[in-house]
């Protein structure tokens, strides 16, 4: 079973939900050490050194347990170490810059068993079956397909969302949909 760690963004802000967030990385896998990859794909990579760091620190302030950490550099990456870690963490970001990797990773959902999957924003995005990205894309009036690891649609960052109805009505009302504010977090159990 996989467990499923969806965040609505805003993880680099003082919100009440991100140390319980970060805390989950280490708390639901069932060893001392915990092996946790980080992807930033939806970040500049000039900017991944601060992220790692940012995040890194995040995790350990929220954790008793010892942790290594390895940044994911590319998708050949991610599938050769994939099988020997506990935790995959996708970041938030930009759409254009993470969702060229959709169509190679068909395999994640397989290779996510027994692990947990935490995303944030673009990494809920990729989890999900269908969402409409944030207020502040340029393309937030069209519907968009993820990886589909779960059957959901998310739209994230809805405390600060201005065009509320107009993204609802983007979404397929027969099917689920999870609104998450920034800093709020949702855990689902799946296969």
């Amino acid at each position: 079973m996989t467990t499923y760690l969806l965040h609505g963004g805003g993880t680099s802000k003082d919100l009440p939900g991100n140390g319980r967030f970060f805390a989950q990385f280490t708390e639901l896998v069932n060893r001392n050490e915990v092996k946790i990859l980080l992807c930033y794909w939806s970040r500049n990579r000039d900017e991944w050194p601060k992220l790692t760091d940012r995040d890194t620190t995040k995790i350990k302030n929220n954790a008793i347990k010892q942790i290594l950490f390895h940044v994911v550099e590319d998708l050949a990456d991610l599938f050769s170490k994939i099988d020997d870690y506990d935790v995959l963490y996708v970041a938030g970001g930009d759409a254009e810059q993470l969702e060229p990797y959709y169509k190679d990773l068909s395999q994640l959902k397989e290779k996510l068993s027994g692990k947990v999957y935490a995303g944030s924003s673009m990494g809920t995005f990729l989890a999900s079956e269908s969402y409409v990205l944030s207020f502040d894309s340029q393309d937030s009036d069209n519907k968009h397909q993820g990886v589909g690891l779960l059957p959901i649609q998310t739209l994230c960052h809805w405390d600060v969302e201005v065009k509320k109805e107009m993204k609802l009505n983007l979404l397929d009302s027969d099917k689920p949909i999870i609104v998450l504010n920034e800093g709020q977090f949702i855990t689902i159990y799946g296969n």
